[in-house]
């Protein structure tokens, strides 16, 4: 009786688990991938950090929900972002303008994948102007009317793309190859720590309370500061034609590292390219002077490629 109950006990139970064999198995929630986005900063201070640990807890939410990753962003001066990349601590990578960004392209293995977009129009590609004060424009017509003047831009000498574009200019129509033994250079901070041309403080302003008389400006700049002050802009300064870019160029992308999953990059640059359409999306784009973003692929900087081996050709300093 008890070996019959035993079999029985036994086919009872084996034909319950065949019966469950095509269910699911249960489901046990999986941590989302986080990636590392090395965001390069002029030098570590406690304003800085503040800023970015707010704006990584914003965009880090957004991003983990629209795209089911999370990312978090580090802050890393030129020489710790070459090292983080050299060791693979980081997966995105966003530089600080675009010569430092054209630098890292020709030294590590990462693809530029995205770029912002900036103003209403969601342009991505701009000019460079020279504009000077209203009453030394006519005197700019040779060289020796910028001996002596002084000339300001965005940022630092070594990264500043407007600078570059002018230096060019100067050393191919004048033979001048050191300008800063004629003229006297002045870069300014940006009031954003990551080179959205935007700001009120830019290189166009300081012409109007007369602490420059030159200003290399993004052309996005030039609008922004046209918007604010249209009276200023008209009777105070004047945009010199023979001295602009051509052409323009793309604003510095956001790379990642070749080896990073696929899968994630294009969740990634789906969830930013939707950002502009979606509500919280477009605040924060807002709250960081842009309004969106476009796909890029390498070919794209190649006009920013082609200057920078102009300028090393000439022998620029």
């Amino acid at each position: 009786m008890k070996t019959t109950s035993f079999f029985l006990m036994l086919f009872l139970s084996l034909t319950l688990l065949l019966l469950r064999i095509d269910d699911p198995l249960p489901s046990f929630a999986q941590s989302p991938p986080t990636y590392t986005a090395g965001v390069m900063t002029k030098s570590y201070d406690e304003r800085r950090a503040k800023a970015l640990e707010k704006f990584e807890e914003i965009i880090g939410k957004y991003i983990e929900e629209r795209a089911g990753i999370k990312i978090r962003l580090k802050a890393l001066t030129y020489p710790d972002l070459v090292k983080a990349i050299e060791k693979g601590g980081v997966d995105f990578i966003w530089g600080y303008g675009l010569i430092v960004s054209t630098d890292l392209s020709k030294r590590f293995p990462i693809l530029p994948i995205l770029t912002p977009t900036l103003g209403e129009d969601r342009r991505s590609l701009f000019k460079r102007f020279a504009v000077a004060t209203k009453d030394l424009a006519p005197s700019l017509s040779d060289f020796k009317g910028f001996t002596g003047k002084r000339l300001t831009y965005v940022g630092d000498e070594q990264w500043s793309f407007e600078l570059l574009v002018f230096k060019v200019w100067v050393a191919e129509r004048y033979g001048v190859k050191d300008i800063s033994q004629f003229i006297s250079l002045k870069g300014r901070d940006p009031d954003e720590g990551f080179f959205i041309p935007a700001s009120r403080r830019g290189a166009i302003y300081s012409l109007f309370i007369k602490e420059a008389d030159l200003a290399i400006a993004h052309e996005f700049e030039y609008i922004t500061q046209e918007k604010l002050t249209p009276n200023a802009i008209r009777e105070r300064a004047e945009v010199l034609p023979f001295a602009n870019s051509t052409e323009g160029f793309m604003e510095a992308p956001l790379f990642v590292r070749k080896g990073v999953a696929r899968k994630d990059v294009e969740k990634l640059i789906k969830a930013m390219m939707e950002m502009p359409d979606d509500p919280e999306g477009k605040q924060i784009l807002l709250s960081s002077k842009m309004s969106g973003f476009v796909k890029v692929v390498d070919q794209d900087y190649q006009p920013v490629k082609a200057l920078i081996t102009r300028m090393e050709t000439l022998g620029i300093k």
